[in-house]
Order: structure tokens, then sequence, then C-alpha cells
């Protein structure tokens, strides 16, 4: 009678153990697939950030260079304002010149 006891309550022990490590094994395996799914988001994570770095570093090129095409513009631009007003002022003599000229 101890003998069946005993063996009673180590058969309880292993299906205790048993249901145990079966919940155990599901639990790993829903491991391994948010351990997958992870590592799925954050290789595409770091694939957005390499592309987010080259848009950031083509953005700062082209800045640059729009940057330094308006540079040039403004500088022509001042360059012709300085022309036209010379021209202007030129253009002023010349007409009180002639006025004065016909006047006498």
């Amino acid at each position: 009678m101890m003998s069946s006891l005993a063996n009673a309550v180590l058969f309880l022990a292993l299906v205790t153990t048993s249901v145990m490590v079966a919940v155990m094994y599901r639990k790993l395996r829903k491991l391994d697939r948010y351990h997958a799914e992870y590592q799925q988001i954050f290789d595409k994570t770091g694939s957005a950030l390499v592309k987010a770095q080259k848009a950031v570093t083509n953005f700062s090129t082209e800045g640059r260079e729009t940057l330094v095409r308006l540079s040039q513009r403004i500088e022509e631009a001042q360059a012709m304002a300085t022309r036209l007003e010379h021209l202007t002022q030129e253009a002023r003599q010349q007409i009180q010149s002639r006025s004065g000229t016909s006047q006498s």
C-alpha cells in the first residue's frame, strides 16, 4: 500500500512536471515568435533610419547648393542695381546739362 501511495505521488509529480514543461514550451515558442517579429521591426527601423539619414544629407547638400546659387544671384542683382543707379545718374546729368545749354 505504501508503495502504491508513493507511486501515485510520484506519478502526480510527473504529470504536473510534464504539464508545466508543456506550458513552458508553448511560452518559449510564443516568445520566439515575438523575438522574430521584433527582429523584423528593428531591421525595418534601422533601414528607415538609414534612408532618413541619406535624405537629410541630400537635403543639406541641395540646400547648400541652393544657398550658393542664391548668393551668386544676389551678387549679380546688386551689381546690376549699382550699374542701373550709375546709368540713371548719368542720364540725369546729361538731361541737366542739355537743359542748361539750351536755356543759355
